[in-house]
C-alpha cells in the first residue's frame, strides 16, 4: 500500500449479530470484503473461488453485482460518512470475469450525488487490466444522525482509515 492508500476500518466486525455477505471477515461463504481508501478512491482486492462461479472458471453475474453494491455501499460509510440504501444498480459485463485473472480489483468513485443520494460508479478488473464489468449504484443516503438511529450506524470516525 502506497503511503496515500490507508485501509479502511470495519467496526461491524466481531458484533455478535453481525453477518454481511459481503464485508463480515468471519462469514466462511461471504466474499470477506476489505476496503482500501485511495485519495477520493475506494478500493478493494478480491480472490474469486470456485463455489462463486457461473460457467466452469467464470465469477457469476450476481456476484459481481454483489461486489459492485458492496464496495459502492462503503463508499457512502467511508467517504460519504453515512449510511444508505441501494436504490438502483445498473451493471454492464464487458468480458467474461475469469476466475483465473485474480485477484480481481474493485474501484468505486463518486460520480454525482447530493443531501439525499450518491452515485456511485464501479470498475471490476482482473489482474492483467482486463475490465469485466462496470456498474453504476445509487444509494439513497440518510443523515448521520438518522443512520445511527435507524441502520446502527456507528459514525463516520469508526470507518477512518488506520494510521
Amino acid at each position: 500500500m502506497s503511503e496515500e492508500a490507508r485501509e479502511v476500518r470495519n467496526p461491524y466486525a466481531g458484533m455478535s449479530d453481525y453477518n454481511c455477505f459481503g464485508c463480515d471477515p468471519g462469514n466462511p461463504a461471504g466474499l470477506r470484503l476489505r476496503f482500501v481508501l485511495e485519495g477520493d478512491r475506494l478500493t478493494s482486492e478480491w480472490t474469486p473461488r470456485k463455489e462463486l462461479e457461473g460457467y466452469p472458471g467464470v465469477i457469476h453475474g450476481g456476484i459481481q453485482a454483489t461486489l459492485a453494491d458492496e464496495i459502492g455501499g462503503w463508499y457512502v460509510h467511508a467517504v460519504r460518512g453515512t449510511a444508505g440504501m441501494t436504490r438502483d444498480l445498473q451493471i454492464t459485463y464487458h468480458q467474461p470475469a475469469l476466475a483465473g485473472d485474480g485477484p480481481f480489483r474493485l474501484e468505486a468513485t463518486e460520480v454525482d450525488g447530493d443531501n439525499r443520494n450518491a452515485v456511485i460508479a464501479v470498475t471490476i478488473s482482473g489482474a492483467g487490466g482486463t475490465v469485466f464489468s462496470t456498474a453504476r449504484v445509487t444509494y439513497a443516503v440518510f443523515s448521520e444522525a438518522v443512520a445511527k438511529k435507524r441502520l446502527s450506524f456507528p459514525g463516520k470516525e469508526a470507518f477512518l482509515p488506520q494510521e
